[in-house]
């Protein structure tokens, strides 16, 4: 008991950042005579909570000791926008723009192969289906913006949404990216 005791002890220093005026430097150099997992810290896995020998919580529906496969964009990150023209004429090819914009303190990840998939959509003729860097197919691309041009032109009169996805990366500012795909939907109104 006294080893669990001292082990205990230990995490809880080193959970603390070892900060709590403890001149325990030599035992806490040493490792502990069996592995720590073998042990039971009460409260270890609670939230806020990720001292040393335990791991953060996966994101919600994420398998545990995975990152997320998908983390959506966050609103401190940067805002995804689809511009159209209000109204168009049937028989007119017109331009949609798919704008992402990093806000301050985070920056898109401009040797990310970032690249725009859109689904063939019933009424509407699209010059191009798939964008991408490889193809330099981005009207602005910088640590700042991503801008994609879509030529469209409706067919007949209606009001139509082409869907499609977005995959790119968005970084805090000298930091690591993770890969994000969003889901793009433009309206488009021909009358």
């Amino acid at each position: 008991m006294r080893i669990r005791s001292d082990v205990l002890a230990l995490l809880l220093v080193a959970g603390a950042g070892g900060t709590g005026g403890c001149s325990c430097e030599a035992r806490r150099a040493s490792p502990p005579p069996f592995e720590a997992d073998q042990i039971l810290v009460p409260g270890a896995g609670a939230p806020g909570s990720a001292g040393a020998g335990t791991a953060a919580r996966p994101p919600r529906g994420a398998a545990p000791g995975k990152p997320a496969s998908n983390p959506p964009l966050l609103p401190q990150e940067g805002s995804l926008a689809i511009e159209v023209p209000p109204i168009t004429e049937p028989g007119v090819e017109t331009t949609a723009l798919v704008r992402l914009t990093a806000k301050p303190g985070y920056e898109i990840n401009e040797k990310f192969h970032y690249k725009l998939t859109l689904e063939p959509t019933s009424g509407v003729t699209l010059r191009k289906t798939v964008f991408s860097e490889a193809a330099h197919d981005a009207q602005r691309l910088d640590a700042r913006e991503l801008a994609i041009a879509m030529q469209l032109t409706p067919d007949r009169p209606g009001d139509y949404t082409i869907r499609g996805k977005l995959d790119f990366a968005v970084c805090k500012i000298d930091s690591q990216c993770l890969p994000k795909t969003m889901p793009v939907a433009v309206q488009v109104a021909a009358r």
